[in-house]
């Protein structure tokens, strides 16, 4: 009699998902069974994941203990990484009385060892999988008047998984569990707390219960981009940075602000706004759709709704300190005396 060798030898993918193993490489999170695109298989992985639920299987990709292993993998990275930036900038302290003290040189280890770092990396996973998300881009760079984008294309927007997303909302989760660490720990103020704890959770719901990858990669990579200059430019910020830095790299602040404002033009004032039309047009077809995949997501749904409407709204606010510091900034330049 013939065996059944399917039952006897599960697929590769099943007994990784039903392992608890470290992701450390882009191949970590792909799975044969949960291709790129659809296709002509569209409802092969909707039926199958119907009645999981989403909030411990996600989108079918790694498992949830192997996730949990991996955050707290990197994270423990994430401190030993500071340690070691504390360590090079202790090896010049003798260059410029500000490296001798010991607290500047744990807050150029934050901003520069983890935060810098850490947004870096997520912009170069973000890049790397850019071919994902190159509907929007090739829309963006004709202005609107391309053919992609349909309408009736926004569920597999939403809830296709991609595993360059999955990847960079793991990592992504990984810096704000840490970055929450900091901004207890340097009492940075409860704002930044509550920041912190809204973007932590929007990343960990793009994998539980799972939904957006298409947008993901923006909104946790492309954005980061204005947000990683940011990290170097705290370095100077009279109340939370090293205090009298920009006396010692007066040109390099200059650099690094004027790099700032460009990158948040083209990030946050450019990209954001036609990225986030898109986001919320497909968001809440899904929420109204009868798609089985959006049973179990709808709640998640809308809080990235409206985080993404509040978070808009703050560019705004953003835009005006920037000017205001712009024009506080220029003025030191033009008065040095002041």
């Amino acid at each position: 009699m013939c065996r059944n060798t399917t039952a006897a030898n599960p697929p590769a993918s099943s007994i990784r998902r039903s392992s608890s193993t470290l992701l450390l490489t882009h191949n970590s999170f792909v799975f044969e069974d949960l291709p790129d695109k659809d296709d002509d298989n569209k409802h092969k992985n909707k039926q199958r994941n119907n009645n999981k639920n989403p909030y411990i299987h996600g989108l079918g990709g790694p498992s949830l203990p192997s996730t949990l292993l991996t955050v707290a993998f990197y994270v423990a990275i994430l401190f030993l990484m500071e340690h070691l930036t504390r360590l090079a900038i202790a090896q010049y302290a003798h260059l410029d009385p500000i490296l001798e003290n010991e607290t500047n040189r744990n807050i150029l280890a934050r901003h520069v060892g983890v935060d810098f770092v850490a947004l870096v990396v997520c912009a170069y996973i973000a890049i790397s999988n850019r071919h994902a998300c190159k509907e929007i881009i090739t829309h963006g760079l004709s202005f609107g008047k391309g053919d992609s984008m349909h309408d009736d294309d926004y569920a597999e927007r939403v809830f296709q998984y991609h595993p360059g997303s999955q990847r960079l909302l793991t990592l992504f989760f990984v810096y704000q569990v840490k970055n929450m660490y900091d901004t207890i720990y340097w009492g940075d103020g409860i704002e930044f707390v509550f920041h912190h704890l809204f973007a932590g959770m929007a990343a960990w719901g793009g994998l539980f219960p799972g939904c957006c990858h298409f947008y993901a990669l923006f909104y946790f990579g492309f954005s980061e981009i204005s947000t990683a200059i940011l990290c170097l430019l705290a370095n100077f910020d009279p109340e939370f940075g090293v205090i009298g830095l920009e006396k010692v790299f007066p040109k390099t602040k200059i650099v690094l602000g004027a790099l700032f404002v460009i990158s948040f033009i083209v990030c946050r004032l450019i990209m954001w706004p036609f990225t986030t039309y898109y986001f919320g047009r497909d968001t809440l077809k899904a929420i109204r759709s009868d798609d089985p995949r959006a049973e179990g997501r709808r709640g998640y749904l809308w809080v990235i709704y409206y985080c993404c409407v509040g978070l808009s709204f703050i560019q705004l606010v953003f835009v005006g300190m920037i000017v205001k510091s712009g024009k506080e900034e220029y003025a030191k330049l033009m008065n040095p005396e002041l």
